[in-house]
């Protein structure tokens, strides 16, 4: 006997199970039976906690071998790339804040937490800045062609994506036979230097103790330690000193997104709030008297794990003697130091020590210079007083080749020369 059931209906269990037509069930269990068919329901294969709450959005992301589940709190649609086997595994999606990206490597292999880690903002920018050019060298001697020439540059990803060019350079007149310096290209999209995404172990003078900080690895140097004022921030900690911030995407947001000035400095810099620093102190650590300055709203952060207002945090690292400029929250690489200026003393006088001398010339005292200048060269110093007074000791030594020692002049006696034409003081130095 051959009995073939074609449709199925389910149960029905207020019908007498005699009475039950040949395509209703006494029993139906994990089954759907909407389209006639009998079709199992099948049971979780995995079980999935999400990092967060109040997630609207997630999707299955697989790659070697494993899946990652990653979650949005906005209403989005993500795409893999329209690419047959992408080695780079690569994703896009759009409804969180803006159209996003990523591979590998940014998805599930950077930082930690919620998938995906990391991202990138989908696009690239052209570069800010205009190429400038000069002739490095060759001449023209009049039988060659000139071709008027233009530069241009553009921005390349790292997966070989290039983006739209720079403005073209000012056109000039050349021949083969000359070659060219191109210069003032922008490095980066924001044309600034980025903070570091790793942290830096620093000594910090407010503590005593060390940290883990991200810092500008650029101004990370005894060079600019000097340049800052040293262990006082003596070029810092005034009303003329700024410096102002850049996302290093422009596609982020505005050329400048924040601005920080000296104590009593302008209310604006580079065209945006400037922040005065909350933070201003002095410690005696390291043997010396150390300046610690912090701005706590500093600049603004925007894309994945870079949102919010960061603050800056300035002193000179004890351990190695260089300076520190340092991003609190946020992270590094997506933040720029884009412009810094100090304009000069507002209220003060500005030494420039020359050395006419065929020798090096040791400059002591500290007050205002404590340098070596070389032959020919200059010293430069700022004092932000009215009215002080300063002393000045300069050395020098060795002979002439005839073991015959150098020897010290008065002020303007002999063929070097002081300057003396604004000088309306009383002289109280002794020069060469």
């Amino acid at each position: 006997m051959y009995y073939k059931l074609i449709t199925f209906k389910g149960i029905a269990p207020q019908i007498s199970p005699r009475l039950l037509a040949d395509n209703i069930a006494q029993t139906a269990q994990d089954v759907v039976l909407d389209s006639g068919r009998l079709v199992p329901i099948t049971d979780n294969s995995t079980t999935v906690t999400l990092n967060a709450a109040g997630r609207t959005s997630i999707y299955k992301y697989t790659f070697g071998g494993s899946d990652y589940w990653f979650e949005f709190a906005n209403d989005v649609n993500a795409q893999p790339a329209p690419i047959p086997d992408d080695a780079n595994a690569r994703l896009y999606w759009s409804g969180d804040t803006f159209p996003k990206m990523g591979s590998s490597t940014e998805l599930i292999a950077s930082g930690s937490g919620a998938y995906p880690r990391s991202f990138y903002r989908l696009g690239i920018p052209a570069p800010e800045n205009t190429i400038t050019t000069s002739i490095a060298s060759g001449s023209d001697d009049g039988t060659q062609t000139q071709y008027s020439t233009s530069y241009i540059y553009t921005f390349v990803s790292g997966f070989g994506e290039e983006g739209p060019p720079s403005a073209a350079s000012t056109v000039f007149s050349k021949v083969d036979a000359q070659t060219v310096t191109v210069a003032n290209m922008s490095t980066s999209a924001g044309s600034g230097t980025s903070f570091g995404d790793g942290n830096t172990t620093v000594t910090k003078p407010n503590t005593g103790s060390t940290a883990g900080l991200l810092v500008s690895e650029h101004y990370y140097t005894t060079a600019y330690a000097t340049l800052f004022g040293g262990v006082g921030l003596t070029n810092i900690n005034r009303s003329d000193f700024a410096m102002s911030f850049s996302h290093a995407f422009l596609e982020d947001g505005t050329p400048i997104s924040g601005a920080i000035v000296g104590p009593s400095g302008p209310s604006t810099f580079d065209g945006v709030s400037a922040d005065q620093p909350d933070t201003n102190t002095t410690h005696s650590h390291a043997g010396s008297t150390y300046r610690f300055m912090r701005w706590n709203s500093a600049l603004v952060g925007v894309n994945n794990g870079n949102s919010g207002t960061f603050a800056i945090e300035m002193f000179i690292d004890s351990a190695t003697g260089k300076a520190v400029v340092a991003i609190i929250g946020g992270r590094g690489a997506f933040n720029q130091i884009k412009n810094v200026d100090v304009v000069g003393p507002t209220a003060g006088r500005r030494f420039i020590f020359t050395n006419n001398l065929a020798i090096s010339c040791v400059l002591s005292g500290s007050d205002p210079f404590s340098a070596t200048v070389s032959a020919g060269g200059t010293n430069q110093v700022d004092r932000n007083s009215t009215d002080s007074s300063f002393s000045l000791t300069g050395t020098i030594s060795g002979n002439d080749g005839s073991s015959r020692p150098f020897a010290l002049k008065d002020i303007n006696d002999g063929t070097g020369s002081v300057n003396e034409d604004a000088y309306t003081g009383t002289k109280s130095v002794s020069a060469f």
